[in-house]
């Protein structure tokens, strides 16, 4: 082989390992957040990056908590803007928009019952990138 052909089959490992996905963001958030305990219920607060770009001039990290509700039940609902992925220098526009999502937690345990994507976000935006 020739450093042309390594160079190319490098480039083509980079490039399909950069987004590893929404499935993978939603497999993430099942195995790491389910059954465990969130922060007091000070809402709200910022991401220390929050705004900043994250990942080239594509996607910038989300707000942080932006709100704590509660449902019918006496749950606590918190409500978290993840990340956002902007339309520049991107091909998949399923893509764009903003990754908003909740958790349902236990107001007495403060364990995380289960979690969502929130209203007005594009869950297509929610995704795990290596």
């Amino acid at each position: 082989m020739n450093l042309k052909n390594i160079k190319s089959i490098l480039l083509v490992m980079v490039l399909t390992g950069c987004a590893a996905g929404h499935q993978d963001f939603i497999d993430l958030r099942n195995d790491l957040y389910v059954n465990q305990v969130v922060m007091d219920e000070n809402a709200p607060y910022k991401f220390s990056r929050s705004r900043e770009f994250i990942r080239g001039d594509y996607v910038i990290a989300g707000d942080g908590l932006t709100e704590i509700s509660h449902d019918n039940n006496g749950n606590l609902i918190y409500h978290f803007s993840v990340q956002e992925i902007l339309p520049n220098s991107r091909t998949e526009k399923e893509w764009v928009g903003k990754c908003l999502i909740y958790y349902v937690v236990d107001p007495n345990t403060r364990l995380v019952k289960d979690w969502g994507f929130d209203e007005g976000g594009n869950p297509l935006s929610c995704r795990t990138f290596v």
